[in-house]
């Protein structure tokens, strides 16, 4: 599995998504102005990434259409709550064994989400179903959720 964080803000959510990363076997993706584990951010990253930042292997890219173009022939998720995206446990009924290695969870920013023009271009768009009065959960929480559905549901499915 790879996680994709596109124009994320926050040194110390990048630093938590790789602690997740590192815990489940995933590979990690950052793009845009997404804070690297480099120079300054570093030590702000290490404070929840706690040295995750050097087990986890990672690329940095500037543009999402690099990333997507490099991958197109594996299965993208946009990770998004929109009026297109379906429930997480809808789209895993419907799923067909999910190959991992071949999986792209793609997180866009934290106020404004991810392009519609990359949205279109994933195979699928998917969100966590949200029961309280709040519409979303913070990214890093919701990486960590969707990171370990998919994967439970990988290995019962095998």
């Amino acid at each position: 599995m790879t996680i994709v964080l596109n124009n994320i803000r926050s040194c110390w959510n990048v630093g938590s998504i790789m602690r997740t990363c590192d815990a489940i076997g995933a590979k990690l993706i950052l793009v845009g102005y997404t804070p690297k584990p480099i120079g300054q951010t570093l030590k702000m990253i290490n404070k929840t990434a706690i040295g995750a930042e050097d087990s986890v292997v990672w690329k940095s890219f500037e543009h999402w259409q690099e990333v997507f173009n490099a991958n197109s022939n594996n299965t993208n998720i946009a990770v998004e709550i929109s009026n297109t995206s379906i429930d997480i446990v809808d789209f895993l009924k419907t799923s067909t064994t999910l190959e991992l290695d071949k999986l792209f969870l793609w997180f866009g920013n934290e106020i404004s989400g991810l392009e519609k023009d990359l949205t279109n271009k994933c195979n699928f768009e998917v969100h966590l179903p949200m029961s309280g009065i709040k519409e979303s959960l913070n990214i890093a929480t919701s990486v960590t959720a969707f990171a370990y559905i998919l994967d439970t549901y990988s290995r019962l499915s095998n």
